[in-house]
């Protein structure tokens, strides 16, 4: 009977403290690992869009040299992914939280927070509202709302309202939409406080048209082939009866019908900005090699 007393006593003295009890280091350790594998899908590719088009957008104004540009990119570049990756966080402790991705990332990826017990699901429930505030109001900071909002839809109708797992279409719309929201906060960000200073004038830079349509074309882009993450994780997919392009049409179609829409984009990509011949060759290229 001690025996047993003191077997309590030592298991209670070892439960592990509440996550927001833990040292900093271990929390920012948390954070970071809930969006460590989404890196480089979704922060560098939004840094990289930003960049690109924010310098196309700021270098057609008169009054502006090039220096400037690149000059004015690098310095908004911290604020740009600061903001993609408060976004990021939000969707991914979103989507980890529910006992099915828990199973799933216990498959494939057992190190997330919550497979690895860093921290439970409720508390990343009360994580999030305190988090989501906070990115809103960054947001309303540094005039992305619209954007912000948008995102947040997307993420409630793709994790609470379960759309990830209803079908490949609602799911690779909710990723085109989503991607295509943070692509245009990124780069609204990207050319924030630009002026055009031609003609002894001041205007503020604004996404053009062109802009918007090239928004337009990269959400068709994902929608059409971001499928192929999908294939790595079929495991996890299959146990939690997730209906994914894999599952439900097979790898080999899967992986033939991306393949053919990746080169087809190849083509159409180059065609909207009148590159020349390189462009195109660059452009088939990557495609050939993916």
């Amino acid at each position: 009977m001690v025996v047993s007393d003191m077997k309590t006593t030592k298991e209670v003295d070892y439960l592990p403290r509440p996550f927001l009890k833990q040292p900093w280091a271990f929390q920012l350790r948390t954070l970071w690992l809930f969006t460590k594998s989404d890196v480089k899908n979704v922060i560098v590719p939004t840094v990289v869009f930003a960049f690109c088009c924010g310098f196309a957008e700021t270098a057609q104004w008169s009054g502006i040299t090039t220096y400037d540009c690149l000059l004015g990119q690098l310095k908004r570049m911290p604020l740009v992914i600061t903001w993609t990756w408060t976004k990021l966080l939000v969707q991914d402790i979103s989507n980890q939280r529910f006992p099915s991705a828990v199973l799933e990332d216990t498959i494939n990826k057992p190190w997330r927070p919550l497979p690895s017990q860093r921290i439970t699901s409720d508390e990343s429930r009360r994580l999030l509202l305190r988090l989501i505030p906070l990115v809103f109001l960054l947001s309303w900071l540094i005039d992305t709302l619209q954007e912000s909002a948008l995102f947040a839809i997307c993420v409630w109708l793709y994790n609470d309202l379960g759309g990830s797992g209803e079908s490949a279409g609602i799911r690779n719309a909710l990723n085109a939409v989503g991607f295509s929201s943070l692509f245009a906060g990124a780069t609204s960000i990207a050319i924030r406080d630009c002026t055009s200073g031609g003609g002894g004038s001041s205007e503020t830079i604004q996404l053009s048209s062109r802009t918007w349509a090239w928004l337009g074309i990269v959400a068709a882009v994902i929608f059409t082939t971001i499928q192929v993450q999908d294939l790595a994780d079929r495991a996890g997919d299959l146990l939690c009866r997730r209906e994914t392009m894999p599952l439900v049409y097979g790898e080999t179609f899967t992986r033939w019908t991306t393949a053919i829409l990746i080169l087809i984009w190849a083509f159409i990509c180059p065609k909207f900005w009148d590159v020349d011949f390189a462009g195109y060759t660059v452009s088939i290229t990557l495609a050939l090699s993916l």
